[in-house]
């Protein structure tokens, strides 16, 4: 199977999921496109949805389930199966097909089907899985719901439960509770990690990773503005300079000179992008401080006018190839490079969105002082949450972040308490004064 992008008449991008004979596959493609598409799903969205179900077919494939033949005559799938594919979800492709390649060379001396199946239970890598809770979670959901549209469509004679019995098996979108008390799997940056990121891409570092005066600059702007404002990689990628077509997403205002920018959310068809940046939560203004400002400012004043084309291109952001008569607007790929090229050199991992991660902690920090010194409420400051995210009121998201801070806020206080009573317990226990304790009863 393969996954092909390609661009509508209309500029709209969208996917298409071929066999391998280079034939689309009408079922699959139909789905996502009822499913999805037609429910204003993001572009990149409906890519990723085509990936779970080509991973679907691996491991269909593996397990000797012809998901369409059997659904057209209604050998609907059992429970065993449906655990076995929840199995599978839980890891990423590369590990799973290592399983199934050391399976068939275990299968090759013996066509046995006891031995077979012995030989499939006794080399799965991780029973626990290797990718995230959340990725195995929707991975699952899709599963679910195109194994229980394909039932419905195909055999609506006969009532199909696949959909509530995979659901039932997800487990929690985050993980266990475990998992989600893990201090390590926070996903953001502690106040250290990102003061050592911001100092490693400042231009004047000798540690900076690039030698271009004008990527130094531009990198700096990117890191800043995703650390500040806490945005997406799409919205990142979207912010437009002014031109002739269309105004700046960056703006200055007249009655106080404070800056602020425009996040879009939606789809931009001139956009010649390949995999074209989406805006995935509402559109927003956000402010900008008088620092970020400035290096706004500076990027697009001193260094974006180095690379050739620039004035043609309306995005922010654009590649600085020297060996090249005209640069494009940057990628989502280019701007993952950058943090794989800081990562090598702070000694730890860094993406874009640990960013937003980090932006939430510190909001957090931020709205439970304002709310003990009586300037707002926790209603309010969840609210902000909200509209500086572009979630919309009934999103879940910042529920999350919040309970995360308070569940981390909570652990470290009982941690606290602890080592107090600790200290004090070290100080009396067994620390006896000869003259008041003899030892008789």
């Amino acid at each position: 199977m393969k996954i092909t992008k390609f661009q509508l008449a209309s500029g709209e991008s969208y996917s298409i999921l071929l066999d391998e004979d280079a034939i689309p596959l009408p079922y699959h493609n139909l789905f996502v496109t009822l499913h999805y598409r037609n429910q204003s799903n993001a572009s990149n969205t409906c890519y990723r949805v085509f990936e779970h179900l080509k991973y679907l077919d691996e491991i269909c494939q593996f397990e000797k389930i012809d998901l369409i033949e059997r659904c057209k005559v209604g050998d609907f799938l059992t429970k065993i199966e449906f655990e076995n594919i929840k199995k599978h979800s839980g890891f990423t492709v590369a590990s799973f097909r290592e399983m199934v390649a050391r399976h068939e060379s275990s299968n090759v001396v013996s066509i046995k089907q006891n031995k077979i199946e012995t030989a499939r239970a006794n080399i799965i890598p991780n029973p626990e899985g290797d990718i995230s809770p959340h990725t195995a979670y929707n991975r699952l959901t899709v599963f679910a719901q195109f194994i229980g549209w394909l039932e419905e469509e195909l055999f609506p004679s006969k009532d199909s439960t696949a959909e509530v019995e995979l659901k039932k098996l997800r487990g929690g979108k985050f993980g266990t509770c475990d998992e989600a008390l893990d201090w390590d799997d926070w996903r953001s940056l502690e106040p250290v990690q990102k003061i050592r990121v911001l100092d490693v891409v400042h231009p004047d570092s000798s540690e900076n990773p690039w030698k271009s005066e004008s990527l130094r600059y531009r990198n700096q702007l990117i890191v800043n503005m995703f650390f500040a404002i806490g945005c997406r990689r799409g919205e990142l990628l979207k912010i437009r300079v002014k031109t002739d077509r269309n105004s700046s997403d960056i703006r200055k205002r007249d009655k106080d000179g404070r800056y602020f920018v425009m996040l879009r959310a939606n789809s931009d068809y001139t956009d010649q992008r390949r995999h074209r940046p989406e805006g995935k939560t509402l559109g927003r203004y956000v402010p900008m401080d008088k620092r970020l400002a400035e290096m706004y400012e500076n990027y697009l004043i001193h260094h974006r006018p180095n690379a050739a084309g620039s004035e043609h291109i309306e995005f922010l952001f654009v590649t600085h190839n020297h060996k090249q008569q005209s640069n494009a607007a940057l990628s989502l790929a280019q701007v993952n490079k950058i943090f794989r090229e800081i990562s090598k050199v702070v000694g730890f991992r860094v993406h874009p969105h640990a960013c937003r991660h980090t932006w939430n902690d510190e909001f957090s920090g931020f709205a439970d002082k304002r709310i003990a010194e009586g300037r707002t409420t926790e209603a309010k400051s969840e609210a902000d949450r909200q509209k500086l995210m572009g979630w919309r009121e009934d999103s879940k998201s910042a529920k999350r972040y919040s309970k995360r801070h308070d569940d981390k806020r909570a652990l470290e206080m009982a941690l606290d308490l602890q080592e107090e009573a600790s200290t004090t317990i070290s100080s009396i226990v067994q620390q006896r004064d000869e003259e008041f304790w003899t030892g008789d009863d």
